[in-house]
């Protein structure tokens, strides 16, 4: 099965570094640049999982997951917030908003945001 990953973040260098090494371990990336497209990406196709930046033009991190966590046709899809910040105040808001994870871009590598991915869609390594 070919998992769906939805990338929203409104820096391209990330965007192609991320969407890159999802690509190489399999699976499909679609991106976004800001809120207002992902929640437009979420309206044509529902993705098995989200990575999610909070600070962006147009439509913040914060409003795309409330939206999304409150809409019962696709709460139940994972969220993984990837900020630049992850003071202790922004992680807590986006824990209690519904995200599943919260990884800090300066610090976690791209192979450390695929493990995590692998681990909340319950694929990879058998134990």
């Amino acid at each position: 099965m070919l998992f769906k990953i939805l990338f929203v973040d409104d820096t391209k260098m990330f965007q192609s570094i991320y969407k890159n090494k999802l690509l190489a371990e399999g699976f499909q990336v679609k991106t976004a640049d800001n809120g207002i497209e992902a929640i437009k990406c979420l309206s044509e196709e529902t993705p098995d999982l989200i990575l999610l930046d909070l600070n962006m033009p147009v439509m913040d991190g914060f409003k795309v997951l409330s939206s999304v966590k409150t809409n019962p046709a696709l709460s139940s899809i994972p969220i993984i917030v990837f900020s630049a910040r992850g003071e202790y105040d922004q992680v807590d808001k986006a824990l209690n908003l519904g995200a599943d994870d919260f990884l800090v871009k300066t610090t976690t590598t791209p192979n450390e945001v695929v493990k995590k991915v692998k681990k909340i869609l319950n694929i990879g390594e058998p134990s």
